[in-house]
């Protein structure tokens, strides 16, 4: 039977995947957890309403998956203690009514009721007396809140009447057995809240706020991955540091900050390596990905701004990266460059001027400018081709634009 060289649990790069733990967010996981157990095990007590939301324009950044992981840990943890207990996850963007809204929560609790034709109260009354007689508590996610609230099939009144739903049909035994836990966009939410339902915006008894995930905090979240997904042999740790440091979300810098991309191109890159018969994932793959994912194409208006020295020293680099060499030193690129030129029948430009090329294609964006660390004697700058850009076709974008302005006489032909 055919076994992959690549994979070990494909799934784990799933993107509705929950690991058992969390090496990012963990303690905002704890938080949330400990808070609604805490609200189990006393059993009295209002209906508590929580939210989580993070940075306007920012997916990916671990809102989905940490509501789901405090669900399901709840479920492991209220085991220990004996309580019977249930999440029920709904992302309302796919059910922008109240009555899809109830039939997901009767589905999931495996009631069978009729909702279609019913009024929303009657429906709300059989859900708290089956939980009654159940003693059964749940926590009600809905995911994407702002749909709704957005959404003109849904009326306030109902709206209030869901989230405060004790306060029109009071529990029998004093016990309020359903608790929220709302996912929001962004700080939005709350001015929709607000217009709609202040009542229940002014109780709201949490609010987290999710800032996009950092290059470390993208990198441990990979690395977690990558362990669980795929063979010891089939990646390493540059790879992971090439894609957390595309998506990593930096104050000055800024950054997608997106760990649903990050993990998304560490699946592609090992599904390309998979497809070409690889034994690993190497730089070809992430490139590839990242350029595939980001949709990325090679930035010729960029190129074509360029003078033919800065077009040397970027042809310079592709070549070293598809020699195999991802990071090199100034002073190797500084060699690699001299010979490049000569080629082109171009006169190599002085230290000082080509340190000014550098930080201009910096600025730029197509390659990355880094202090060197361990294992490199003195201080230098690593450098290295940006991450989306496949070497291959940088390399023959750039080789055409010097050729076109060639002049008679001078090098001409590919340098590699």
């Amino acid at each position: 039977m055919y076994g992959s060289q690549i994979f070990r649990d494909r799934k784990v790069l799933d993107e509705s995947y929950i690991p058992d733990h969390l090496r990012v967010r963990a303690s905002e996981a704890e938080l949330l957890v400990g808070r609604y157990l805490n609200r189990f095990r006393e059993g009295l007590g209002s209906t508590d309403i929580s939210l989580i939301y993070g940075s306007l324009g920012k997916v990916g950044i671990g809102k989905t998956t940490l509501a789901k992981y405090v669900g399901l840990s709840l479920e492991r943890e209220t085991r220990r203690y004996g309580i019977n207990f249930k999440h029920v996850y709904i992302n309302t963007y796919s059910a922008p009514s109240m009555h899809q809204i109830l039939t997901l929560i009767a589905s999931q609790l495996e009631l069978n009721i009729s909702v279609r034709g019913s009024a929303v109260i009657e429906v709300l009354k059989a859900i708290t007396d089956y939980l009654y007689r159940r003693d059964l508590y749940i926590l009600v996610i809905l995911d994407e809140f702002q749909s709704l609230l957005l959404s003109p099939r849904v009326d306030d009144d109902h709206l209030y009447l869901l989230l405060r739903i004790y306060e029109e049909i009071p529990a029998k035994d004093g016990i309020n057995r359903i608790n929220f836990l709302l996912v929001g966009q962004d700080f939005r939410i709350v001015s929709h809240m607000k217009e709609r339902i202040p009542q229940v915006e002014s109780q709201i008894g949490f609010r987290l706020y999710l800032k996009p995930y950092s290059k470390k905090e993208l990198y441990d979240i990979l690395e977690q991955r990558a362990e669980m997904a795929l063979e010891p042999h089939a990646w390493n740790e540059y790879l992971l540091e090439m894609i957390a440091d595309y998506y990593g979300y930096d104050e000055v810098k800024g950054g997608e900050g997106s760990a649903r991309k990050a993990i998304l191109t560490l699946r592609m890159a090992a599904e390309l390596a998979e497809v070409k018969g690889a034994s690993s994932i190497q730089e070809e793959h992430v490139r590839l990905a990242l350029s595939e994912n980001a949709v990325a194409s090679i930035p010729l208006d960029d190129l074509r701004g360029l003078n033919t020295h800065e077009l040397l020293i970027l042809l310079s680099i592709a070549s070293s990266t598809l020699e195999g060499k991802s990071l090199i030193t100034t002073g190797e690129l500084r060699d690699k460059y001299n010979e490049v030129a000569e080629f082109y029948g171009e006169s190599p430009r002085g230290h000082t001027q080509f340190h000014v090329y550098l930080r201009n294609l910096g600025a730029l964006g197509l390659i990355d400018l880094k202090p060197s660390g361990k294992g490199i004697k003195g201080r230098t700058t690593l450098i290295r081709l940006s991450p989306e850009i496949p070497a291959d076709r940088l390399r023959e974008a750039v080789e055409s634009i010097i050729l076109d302005r060639a002049t008679p006489g001078r090098g001409r032909g590919s340098w590699m």
